[in-house]
């Protein structure tokens, strides 16, 4: 009689990242346009509850842990950024590849103060040794939908503006809540 071999599980994937946490009122109204975007195409996938929903400015990788060195340089990095407060607007829905594809609900126009947020931050965690990961060119969107079987592209049925005031790093381990490693307000 053979003994099954032990499972292995694999560690948790921590993903650390900066990121703009929409405020209550404009999380509702992406949570309204998500559920729109269910009723009218029915779009295979996994749905992001509103709790998790944020748009990404640098993502700084994933680990099996946060390093707290890289913590430490990320948190002393964003410190270093001091801009304006700012308005999105959220309006357009898209969807990035082919297969197992994230639908998500973004901007046509890139705010110029926005990509300026997203380049100071990127250069004050170049300076402090913190490589990010991903595209070096922002295409701001906010995921709500996961693994869809087709694309989407449309013009959001309305609007959704968003004033922001702060950008957060935040900690992820799925299926936990996001936990907020730091908060900076923008004036």
């Amino acid at each position: 009689m053979h003994a099954d071999p032990p499972v292995v599980r694999s560690p948790a994937s921590v993903n650390l990242f900066f990121a703009l946490s929409p405020d209550a009122a404009t999380r509702k109204a992406i949570a309204a346009a998500a559920e729109t975007l269910r009723t009218e195409f029915d779009p295979p996938g996994r749905w992001l509850k509103p709790a998790r929903y944020h748009l990404t400015l640098q993502f700084l990788g994933s680990f099996t842990q946060a390093p707290a060195d890289l913590v430490a340089r990320a948190v002393a990095a964003a410190s270093q950024v001091s801009l304006p407060a700012f308005d999105v607007v959220l309006d357009v829905v898209g969807s990035f590849g082919a297969s197992g594809m994230p639908v998500w609900i973004g901007c046509r126009e890139t705010p110029p103060a926005l990509l300026r947020l997203h380049d100071e931050l990127g250069i004050a965690l170049a300076r402090l040794g913190c490589r990010p990961h991903g595209p070096s060119r922002l295409v701001p969107h906010v995921t709500v939908l996961r693994d869809a079987k087709r694309a989407l592209r449309r013009p959001l049925a309305a609007a959704i503006p968003w004033r922001v005031d702060e950008f957060v790093l935040i900690e992820s381990r799925t299926p936990d809540p996001y936990r907020t490693v730091g908060r900076w307000s923008l004036a």
